[in-house]
């Protein structure tokens, strides 16, 4: 298993290889329908270079020493983990619904292909959406806060994904992160802006519903799995280290110690449940 140096090595690598294909024509359409992506508003290339402690999160929770797993990202949007997890050996496939992209995305998708990951045009939000294999692992990272419905159908078509010894790995963002706890204490909404929604074309492609661990776990059992490890985290750029958090924001700093589901993000790795 690589330490966190060498995965971060590969996943740069990876993120370079994506944004030789970035064109302001994929922004702009992107931005159409969640305005707060916007050239000038939010930097995808920055975006990318600093989620890289999440996909090593997702690597190390499923990663084995001796096997390369047949792994499957829904939603692989960007491409970047399954690049990286091809580099490192992994046979890799990739899901997204391509009707809903343009002309400016041919060259990326094109671009991923050709490095050797398969892109199967999926919608898994759509009934008895199916793939004609079955895989090791299954990824779905910062999707399920993009969708407004149920997840019944959604987690149905991603479980029916699983080999029968597949597992599942799941990452949402924590409505309950501490800062967002504050804001709201101080009036803000911790949802997203009504002005951002407004200014929009529909449907509206940003964050829906975001999570809390309570909300997560019932999903897993809804969908007729069982949790085997949960994790939380901070990545966002910026963050105070340790030492000038305690110094700056002590409160801040003692939630994120002891309180873990006071972090940005949450994960679970899952598998079907044993009947």
């Amino acid at each position: 298993m690589l330490s966190y140096e060498k995965f971060e090595e590969v996943y740069q690598e990876s993120v370079r290889t994506v944004f030789a294909h970035w064109t302001a024509e994929m922004q702009g359409e992107l931005a159409a329908h969640c305005h707060s992506w916007g050239p000038g508003l939010f930097d995808f290339q920055n975006y990318l270079r600093v989620s890289g402690i999440r996909f090593y999160k997702a690597y190390r929770a499923f990663a084995r020493e001796d096997e390369r797993q047949r792994v499957c990202d829904v939603g692989g949007f960007w491409g970047v983990f399954p690049l990286t997890l091809k580099k490192l050996g992994y046979e890799v496939a990739m899901t997204e619904a391509l009707q809903y992209y343009g002309e400016s995305f041919q060259g990326l998708f094109k671009c991923i292909a050709d490095e050797g990951v398969e892109i199967f045009d999926y919608d898994p939000f759509e009934p008895d959406a199916r793939l004609p294999e079955k895989f090791d692992v299954v990824t779905v990272l910062a999707v399920l806060e993009h969708y407004p419905h149920s997840l019944k159908n959604f987690m149905t078509n991603v479980r029916a994904l699983l080999r029968p010894d597949g597992v599942l790995y799941i990452e949402v963002p924590n409505i309950a992160y501490w800062p967002k706890r504050v804001a709201l204490l101080r009036g803000q909404t911790p949802h997203a802006q009504a002005a951002e929604i407004f200014l929009s074309d529909v449907p509206f492609i940003g964050h829906h519903h975001e999570f809390t661990i309570k909300e997560l776990r019932d999903l897993a059992r809804l969908s007729g799995l069982s949790i085997l490890k949960e994790d939380f985290y901070n990545y966002t750029p910026g963050a105070l280290p340790g030492l000038r958090m305690l110094l700056r924001s002590p409160f801040q700093f003692l939630a994120f110690s002891f309180l873990k589901d006071a972090r940005e993000c949450m994960t679970v790795l899952c598998r079907i449940e044993s009947v």
